[in-house]
């Protein structure tokens, strides 16, 4: 379990980095950013068909991650106990009994302070 939860977080991490790529990569309508961050690059590479390539693989890529990222959620809510069962399963459990006192050791009891006695308050009348 614990294989395949790092496995699709390794696909989502993948998958992320990629469609921030390819996201870069497209032309945009207005020559804008796209261009700064290699626009041309992509067209080169993919030819003149750049565009429909790109938005293949963002499409693919975005139902990978999507699907990926479904998953974990599922794989992460069938854990056996939530945070909360643990902490409510410690506050049920009885309190910690004292043990026993050694035979031979006298720690003795707390000694006590005679409280003075105060004169009765009377009140002027």
């Amino acid at each position: 379990m614990i294989f395949l939860k790092a496995l699709f977080i390794v696909v989502l991490v993948l998958c992320c980095l990629l469609l921030i790529g390819l996201v870069l990569l497209q032309k945009s309508k207005s020559e804008g950013l796209g261009l700064a961050f290699g626009a041309g690059a992509g067209e080169s590479l993919f030819g003149a068909r750049a565009g429909n390539v790109l938005s293949r693989a963002t499409v693919v890529l975005g139902v990978v991650f999507m699907a990926s990222a479904l998953i974990l959620g599922v794989l992460f809510a069938q854990q056996d106990k939530t945070l909360m069962d643990t902490v409510q399963s410690e506050l049920t459990q009885p309190a910690a009994v004292q043990p026993a006192p050694i035979d031979g050791l006298d720690l003795g009891t707390p000694e006590t302070q005679p409280v003075p006695e105060q004169a009765p308050i009377s009140v002027a009348e």
